[in-house]
């Protein structure tokens, strides 16, 4: 056995070097024989997927480090890409360990000899699937350099689409040149046609929830994008969407963070700015007006919750352009905010 062994690593080496060689960034955990052999048994009692164990090796996240703390290790196995059923599998299985194994008397521990062939087989073999996952990870990374990456969301065949907890935001491609009397968008409670009048729609289905169609806004921008906005209607409690459409792919909805929707409202390349709404709440005496500290209040919640974040005051009006179209509030905060961001750079 010790022989087999030897001959195994040896054989072992000569694959990781090559990989080295076709890989300038070959990933090579950074967890012992020791810790993945541990994190497999783990992952094998709690009947997670080979994936799952493979995402944790790739974050080298060791059993010491995921019983350290529960909440600590459910956010790191979530940031890995474990779902929230294989994250509550992880974390019942890392109960039965503090009970089982480091609770006990005299706690278990996990070694590896020389000869225990077998698992040696299982760690290297889990070596060499984390090199081959690096290998693809690199050309997944090649290939999608100067692709767009939507965030909350998707991009699908015929749109765009991104989204916070209450709010959903819809990109349609629309033929160049197309004029705002032309535009066909009706948003309903539960279906959504987006189109150019006299064709075809190009956007039409059932959407995956209910939204409140009587707040939906559209525009057009640059004759040929229709960006299309309205607010989730939310009965019992606010939740992500897993796809705009019923039958369209859906995403992780795992992975949506809270303040974190793609900017659909320019194209890649150009400055994308994230807008929030910051509401203070209203008097109950109909009389009283602004209040500076309630005001105060909802901008230090806001910038504790968004602490990377900058404000300035901006005072807007209406102003006519050269076409004779009244300019919105959109388009003036983001021109103001332009020029503000342009100082300072």
């Amino acid at each position: 056995p010790q022989s087999c062994a030897a001959d195994w690593r040896s054989a072992w080496q000569c694959f990781l070097t090559l990989v080295r060689r076709t890989c300038c960034s070959c990933f090579m955990p950074e967890l012992d024989a020791r810790e993945i052999y541990e994190l497999r048994q783990l992952c094998t009692s709690a009947g997670l997927t080979q994936q799952a164990l493979g995402n944790l090796l790739d974050a080298s996240l060791s059993v010491p480090v995921l019983v350290r703390s529960e909440a600590a290790a459910m956010a790191s196995a979530k940031k890995a890409g474990l779902g929230m059923e294989e994250r509550q599998r992880l974390r019942d299985a890392l109960r039965r360990h503090k009970e089982e194994v480091l609770s006990a008397v005299e706690p278990r521990i996990v070694e590896i000899d020389d000869d225990d062939a077998e698992a040696l087989h299982i760690v290297a073999a889990q070596q060499q699937l984390a090199a081959l996952r690096s290998v693809k990870r690199a050309e997944q990374a090649e290939q999608a350099k100067g692709e767009e990456v939507i965030r909350n969301g998707a991009i699908c065949e015929r749109y765009k689409w991104t989204q916070e907890l209450g709010e959903l935001t819809v990109a349609v491609e629309l033929p160049p040149g197309t004029a705002k009397r032309d535009v066909i968008c009706k948003v309903n409670i539960g279906t959504l046609v987006c189109g150019v009048r006299g064709e075809p729609p190009i956007l039409f289905g059932q959407l995956h929830g209910r939204v409140r169609a009587d707040e939906a806004m559209w525009q057009l921008q640059d004759s040929h994008r229709l960006v299309v906005t309205v607010p989730k209607l939310q009965l019992d409690r606010q939740e992500w969407w897993p796809c705009l459409l019923v039958g369209d792919p859906e995403i992780n909805t795992d992975r949506c963070q809270e303040g974190e929707a793609t900017n659909l409202l320019y194209p890649t390349g150009e400055r994308q700015m994230r807008v929030q709404k910051i509401e203070v709440p209203e008097s109950s005496d109909p009389n009283k007006k602004y209040d500076p500290k309630q005001a105060e209040k909802a901008w230090k919640e806001f910038f504790d919750k968004f602490p990377d974040m900058q404000a300035w005051e901006i005072t807007l009006k209406p102003t006519v352009k050269d076409d004779g179209t009244v300019s919105n509030v959109e388009d003036q905060l983001v021109d103001t905010l332009g020029k503000v961001l342009g100082k300072q750079e």
